[in-house]
């Protein structure tokens, strides 16, 4: 591309669309973002600076935004996934969509790149999905979308996410948002951190409950992951979908010590390697453990990402 892609980052986060471009080795200016967290500001201010805020998406006017080439956005996925109350519509931040629809209809932006998760698919939500379809396609847009899962394009998170892109000038007959997989080579293990802080650890007690409550074998013989919501331990060498702490859906197991099991929480670093970043790409300031462990749980992936943005900016 010769020109610098102009991007409007919505329900930004951490800025997953930004880190995937990088990544991505596209040409691309931010000429603003939207985020209604202030924690999440704060992070994505931090790794993308002298961007300007637009804060909450409802109170944006699309006549105050600059001209742009691509929207993004990972918009509120609580009302649609099977680890919330699966509200839909129901839950006011179902409807966010439709700020989407209305800044997108005025500001006709050549690409939109959405992201959601896989319960918007589900017979549950069908007639919101086709709501969404069918008002891109209202405004202008031809749409590809699929479910993609991380571990299919070389990451051990099993994460399945909803993808989203609409062309303005519409898709080749053969287009498919799908970049191709990649074969895992790499197992769980490999994303964690070679000496673990002290405080990640659980206590002899903690484990016998754990223990006691998912009746699993601790006895393992590489570091794995504790799927806590089906009371098993991954043995194929991935992890279940990094969530938000309060969750507590996943521990870490190592092969035991001295005769000891060993569990633990996951780092700060594992989460965001999990998440497709390299140590030291992302900036974390002085945010807690559960502020920025939430940034992941909510965030994109930013190595899929970069997988996609390619297919999309350089075919």
């Amino acid at each position: 591309m010769k020109d610098k892609l102009r991007v409007f980052e919505a329900f930004a986060g951490y800025g997953g669309a930004s880190f995937g471009l990088k990544k991505a080795k596209i040409k691309h200016e931010v000429i603003g973002y939207s985020e209604f967290d202030k924690y999440a500001s704060e992070i994505f201010e931090l790794n993308h600076p002298k961007i300007k805020a637009f804060g909450d998406i409802t109170l944006i006017n699309p006549k105050d935004l600059p001209d742009f080439d691509l929207f993004t956005g990972g918009f509120p996925c609580q009302p649609f996934s099977s680890a919330g109350l699966g509200k839909g519509e129901l839950d006011i931040r179902g409807t966010l969509f439709y700020d989407v629809i209305r800044i997108c209809e005025a500001k006709k932006p050549k690409h939109i790149l959405l992201e959601n998760v896989k319960g918007l698919t589900t017979k549950r939500h069908k007639d919101t999905f086709e709501k969404i379809l069918s008002e891109l396609k209202r405004i202008g847009y031809e749409v590809s979308w699929k479910v993609l899962n991380s571990k299919d394009y070389d990451n051990a998170q099993n994460r399945e996410r909803l993808w989203i892109y609409g062309c303005l000038d519409g898709l080749p007959n053969d287009f498919d948002i799908d970049p191709g997989k990649i074969e895992l080579k790499k197992r769980f293990s490999d994303f964690l951190d070679e000496n673990p802080e002290e405080n990640l650890f659980l206590n002899d007690k903690q484990i016998s409950r754990l223990e006691e409550l998912h009746k699993v074998d601790f006895n393992v013989k590489e570091s794995l992951c504790l799927d806590i919501y089906n009371k098993k331990i991954r043995l194929d060498g991935t992890c279940i979908t990094i969530t938000e702490p309060h969750h507590n859906s996943l521990r870490v197991v190592h092969p035991p010590k001295d005769g000891k099991f060993i569990v633990r929480k996951l780092s700060v670093k594992e989460h965001y390697r999990l998440m497709g970043f390299t140590d030291g790409e992302m900036n974390f300031g002085n945010q807690s453990y559960q502020q920025l462990c939430k940034r992941a749980g909510n965030g994109w992936d930013v190595n899929l990402v970069s997988l996609i943005t390619k297919k999309i900016f350089k075919k």
